[in-house]
């Protein structure tokens, strides 16, 4: 009797064990992260500046994950002046962060910059905005990447447009 009563014993544990296994809750793969675009590499295009003017511009850009940094040099008609540029990166191309100018006569100018980068066209625009020192100028800028470094961090990054390596 013991034995029936110790075999019924371990089948209701058995099923309700079973029973737990089953309760509903259904377990997903976890969901990848999401990969910044890749904004290392050199750049060429316009800036426009309330104060300097129209120019043509260059950049090159390193970037380790969504920290992207490097230099911007605008050539207008009766300067070339370069600045310093430090972004973050969102998952959805957005891009916001400061630029920094230290002139020739001893002024350093520091601006906010936001705008978005386009991974289908590689075009990197904004606009900008004096911080500190250069009171009331204002600015935009349209690049498009002209070709890839690696980022620094090795991890592969998504590609739409498809550009060569520098």
């Amino acid at each position: 009797m013991r034995r029936v009563i110790l075999g019924a014993g371990l089948f209701v544990l058995v099923g309700c064990v079973a029973l737990a296994g089953c309760s509903g809750t259904v377990v997903t793969a976890p969901t990848p992260t999401p990969q910044p675009a890749n904004l290392s590499g050199d750049y060429a295009g316009t800036m426009q500046d309330a104060q300097g003017g129209n120019g043509t511009a260059t950049a090159t850009l390193a970037q380790t994950g969504y920290t992207v940094g490097g230099a911007i040099t605008d050539t207008m008609t009766s300067s070339t002046v370069t600045a310093q540029i430090s972004l973050n990166l969102t998952s959805s191309d957005a891009v916001s962060g400061a630029m920094v100018v230290d002139y020739a006569s001893g002024t350093t100018c520091t601006f906010s910059t936001t705008g978005s980068y386009d991974p289908n066209t590689n075009v990197l625009s904004g606009s900008y905005t004096a911080v500190t020192n250069c009171s009331g100028d204002t600015g935009t800028y349209s690049l498009t990447q002209q070709c890839t470094d690696t980022i620094a961090n090795g991890e592969r990054r998504r590609m739409v447009g498809g550009i060569g390596a520098c």
